[in-house]
């Protein structure tokens, strides 16, 4: 979108005009960052803000927001990796190339300067090209139907009915270089970054969802914990302590609370684990050798733990018994691990929202047999023998002796759903990526993250 930034500088204002959706931020860079950068890449990397529904923001996030459409100061979910970009559309281009932050903006991409991209046949148009003109840039990801019908990657503006990354298909039309999208009425030059090569997407480090959400054992309060480590503490929730106040080689991934409800563990993307309060220290993956990514942790009956690979290994510490794994059938890639009230068994969530029973875990089924349109993300356990499974759309799915108390995808929400947990009473709490906490059932609210 067009867009006119006022800036002042000392005493003196100037009218910036911003050519581009972006505003020409003197802090933008012209160099690149990103070194064998695939097609597929290219695509995986936008499809991350996608899958979130980034918000659109002029700005890096947290900072002065340049379009007078947008509110004035960004406020996006907290990402290490994409805080230092705008959200806006050069940005999601220059985040997917993996240009240097904040990003280029419109008429810093061909045609109009020719350094690290140049001007193409629109038919020759591959996945991870984009389409540019001086208003507005797009990220090409297919081909519907060649020369004529096309997906596309977008942040469209503030303005727009969709203010946020989003993909669309659309008839188009080509001649030569030009292409014009029927869905906007635009018509661009078709560009590729000359770093990019073909081929598909090589393995990413995972995007780390902030502020999961841990019940206490009275089922009457909750915490919330950050990648950081730090832990947020409410209802009757204790605090004791957060990795956050010490060093630890990778982001927290996971925390459970032990047994008598006086303490938790925080592990990390590594496996390893920090102990607070009185849970008591028994090891971690970090120490083992162990073959996938470490995901999900569990507390069991007495003092010990188990740590879930996403290859389905289950690995016990302290007094958890092992129980089994999935390592040894073909699954989807395992994402969390919920104990039973007894501490002594487990159920495991795939992506796909299959669950696997261990232990004294009984089966009810799992998502993977009911259609669901958003991704799998938390399970939570009830006091009884059953379990329920959320989605990033804030759907919940019931299980067993689980009671559906309605989602947050009846509601509008502004960051996806990253965990559940179990209230007593039989109710549950949803968290999503800014720290907010919405209560269903009998699950009490007592605030969030994004409220600190």
């Amino acid at each position: 979108m067009r867009t006119f930034a006022i800036a002042s500088v000392l005493t003196v204002a100037a009218s910036i005009l911003a050519l581009g959706c972006s505003a020409a931020d003197p802090s933008s860079t012209d160099g690149t960052s990103e070194s064998e950068l695939t097609q597929g890449d290219a695509v995986g990397r936008a499809e991350q803000w996608v899958a979130v529904k980034l918000p659109y923001c002029q700005s890096t996030n947290h900072a002065h927001d340049y379009d007078v459409a947008c509110s004035s100061i960004c406020t996006r979910p907290d990402n290490a990796q994409w805080d230092p970009y705008r959200s806006d559309c050069s940005g999601l281009v220059s985040w997917s190339w993996g240009l240097p932050a904040p990003g280029r903006v419109t008429t810093q991409f061909a045609p109009f300067v020719n350094d690290i991209t140049h001007a193409i046949a629109a038919a020759d148009l591959q996945p991870g090209d984009a389409v540019n003109n001086n208003e507005h840039v797009m990220l090409f990801k297919s081909w519907v139907t060649a020369g004529s019908l096309a997906t596309f990657i977008e942040e469209p503006g503030c303005s727009s009915s969709t203010p946020y990354a989003h993909e669309f298909t659309s008839p188009v039309s080509i001649n030569g270089s030009s292409i014009h999208v029927a869905w906007n009425n635009m018509t661009f030059t078709s560009i590729r970054y000359n770093g990019i090569q073909a081929g598909p997407s090589k393995p990413a480090a995972p995007v780390i969802p902030e502020f999961r959400v841990v019940a206490t054992k009275s089922g009457t309060g909750y915490w919330q914990t950050k990648s950081d480590g730090a832990v947020y503490s409410f209802g009757d929730a204790q605090y004791h302590g957060g990795a956050n106040t010490f060093p630890h080689g990778a982001p927290i991934v996971a925390m459970a609370r032990t047994a008598s409800g006086n303490g938790y563990w925080q592990a990390a993307g590594d496996g390893a684990v920090y102990s607070f309060g009185d849970a008591q220290y028994h090891g971690g993956l970090n120490t083992i050798a162990h073959s996938a990514r470490f995901v999900a942790l569990a507390a069991s009956a007495g003092s010990g733990y188990w740590e879930l690979t996403e290859d389905g290994a289950v690995y016990s510490f302290g007094a958890a018994a092992y129980h089994g794994g999935a390592n040894g059938i073909a699954h989807a890639p395992m994402i969390a691990l919920a104990s039973t009230p007894s501490g002594l068994g487990y159920w495991m969530l795939a992506q796909d929202g299959a669950i696997y029973s261990f232990g004294d875990a009984p089966f009810h089924g799992g998502a993977n047999a009911i259609a669901h349109t958003s991704p799998v993300v938390g399970l939570a356990a009830t006091s009884g023998s059953g379990y329920w499974i959320v989605t990033q759309d804030g759907a919940v799915y019931s299980f067993g002796d689980a009671q559906y108390h309605g989602g947050a995808n009846t509601l509008h929400v502004a960051a996806p759903i990253v965990g559940i947990g179990a209230s007593a009473g039989g109710g549950y709490w949803l968290s999503a990526g800014d720290g907010a906490i919405y209560a269903f059932g009998s699950a009490p609210y007592h605030g969030g993250a994004n409220t600190l």
